[in-house]
This record gives C-alpha cells, sequence and structure tokens, in this order.
C-alpha cells in the first residue's frame, strides 16, 4: 500500500457565473501547470476531477451543476477547463451548496486516496444568512433581500448537510472566495471549516493560484510527514505516539494528526488489530 500514500484526488467546485471570467481564464492558462509542478515536486500521484455550479432555475436555466471526473489524464482535464464558460446568474447568491456536494458525492475516488474539494466563487449559497441568523442571531436582512430563495436552498442542502456530505466521502473541503463581503466570506469559512478545511480571501486570479499552491503545499507537506509516520509505526508494530515522536523527534500532537490521517485513510488496519 506505500504506493496508494501517494494518491490525492483533487476536484474544483467553481463557480462559473458571469462574473467568474477572470479566474476562469487563468484556469485554462496555468491551473494544470502549476498543479503538474507541484504534484511532481513533492512525488504525488494525482487525480484532478471539476464540478462547475451555476444556479438553480428561473435565476440560471443553463444547469446547475455540471461534472467532470476524476482523470491522471492532463489532456483530458485540459479539455474540461476548457469547456468552462462564464455565463448567467441571478441573484447575489449561487448554487454553492449543490457545487460542493456534488464535488464530494459524485466523484470515483480512488480507495485509500488523500481527498480533497477546492471550493472557488464569489457569492455565496442560498439561505446561508438565514443560517447565520439562527446559528448566531447575526441579522442580515439587507443580505436575504438580495437572495432569491432567502429561506433556504431549494436544494435542500445548507452548511451541516454538506459537511456530512464530505464526511461520509472522508473529503476535506478547502475554500477561495473572490469577493470580500461578509456573507460570502462567512459562508465559504463555515463550509470549509466545517469539513476541517481552511479558508482564504482572494484579491483575483493570481492571488486564487497562489493561495491554491499555499493551501496544497501544507496538505503534501502533512503526506511526507504521514509517509514517516507509518514506516516508523510499521517498524514497531504499535501505534504508541510517544515513541513514535522521541524517534522522529517531533510533537506528539503532529504524531497524533498523522495517525489519524493514515487511519481515515484504512493504513493502519492490521497495527489497529493486533
Amino acid at each position: 500500500m506505500a504506493k496508494q500514500l501517494n494518491h490525492v484526488d483533487l476536484c474544483f467546485a467553481i463557480d462559473t457565473t458571469g462574473s467568474m471570467g477572470s479566474f476562469i481564464q487563468a484556469a485554462k492558462q496555468q491551473l494544470l501547470d502549476v498543479l503538474s509542478l507541484l504534484s511532481a515536486d513533492n512525488n504525488i500521484d494525482l487525480q484532478i476531477g471539476l464540478v462547475e455550479y451555476r444556479d438553480h432555475p428561473p435565476q440560471d436555466n443553463s444547469f446547475v451543476t455540471r461534472v467532470y471526473p476524476l482523470t491522471s489524464n492532463r489532456k483530458q482535464m485540459q479539455k474540461s477547463i476548457n469547456k468552462l464558460q462564464p455565463h448567467g446568474g441571478g441573484d447575489a447568491a449561487e448554487a454553492v451548496y449543490s457545487g460542493v456536494y456534488d464535488a464530494c458525492v459524485k466523484m470515483k475516488w480512488r480507495s485509500h486516496s488523500c481527498r480533497f474539494v477546492l471550493l472557488v466563487g464569489d457569492a455565496p449559497p442560498h439561505g446561508f444568512a438565514r443560517w447565520l441568523e439562527e446559528m448566531t442571531e447575526e441579522k442580515n436582512s439587507r443580505n436575504r433581500n438580495s437572495d432569491g430563495w432567502p429561506d433556504g436552498c431549494p436544494s435542500g442542502l445548507d452548511v451541516q448537510s454538506v459537511a456530512g456530505a464530505a464526511e461520509e466521502a472522508r473529503v476535506v473541503v478547502h475554500s477561495l472566495c473572490m469577493r470580500s463581503d461578509n456573507l460570502t466570506v462567512k459562508s465559504f469559512t463555515a463550509i470549509a471549516n466545517g469539513t476541517g478545511g481552511q479558508s482564504a480571501l482572494a484579491n483575483n486570479a493570481k492571488d486564487v493560484i497562489s493561495k491554491m499552491v499555499s493551501m496544497l503545499s501544507s496538505e503534501f507537506q502533512n503526506l511526507a510527514f504521514d509517509r514517516q509516520v507509518l514506516a516508523t509505526v510499521e517498524q514497531f508494530g504499535n501505534l504508541d505516539i510517544a515513541l513514535t515522536a522521541e524517534t522522529l523527534n517531533c510533537p506528539r500532537l503532529q504524531v497524533a494528526s498523522a495517525i489519524d490521517r493514515l487511519g481515515k485513510r484504512g493504513f493502519l488496519a492490521k497495527l489497529v488489530k493486533r
């Protein structure tokens, strides 16, 4: 299973409504080049998938989501990215929940892969203002008035249900928000945090690429450490956190986090049975 430890499946959930033109153009020009270099530098066996989302009818009658499956074939994924066209989007909110949900449940993830969804957009999901009011008692009447479905997304999804789908699929969602308004930032943060992921504000398309590299580099560094931890615990034949930390000369919490990641991916089953 050593080879499978390097498996990373990454699915983008991208808003392709009219305001996202700059990022879509940047993605076509450089996204796969950047990811290829990053995966090669970190010895990663990378598959990439994509879900583009817009809005629910009648706000947008083109589609709600379109799914492009995971692949390691760069030419095939470039063709998928080249199909992206910024268009439509009716009100101030979009089908964000549907995009992330489909990214979690409609990808054919490899059995032991490290799985990420990277959300990129510039508008909040439907019904988030009300959800935020219920969770925090923070009033957002102005934002609710600009949402075609202020009482909840017509998909029936919300932050909790999307987080639940991510957990069941063993996916971590990271988000990059291309708009600095309060509701969009908070919604993207809530979606990411609900899965154990990170969220960042990006000022422009170039900034999205830069912060994506930073997020993924951090995750790939974790994978490198996980390899060390797995080799060490297999050598000892047990999951002794203190002994592993002492051997690797690192904090116990860092080892515990690695063991948690390895366990979720199914690499420690034999050791747990002992």
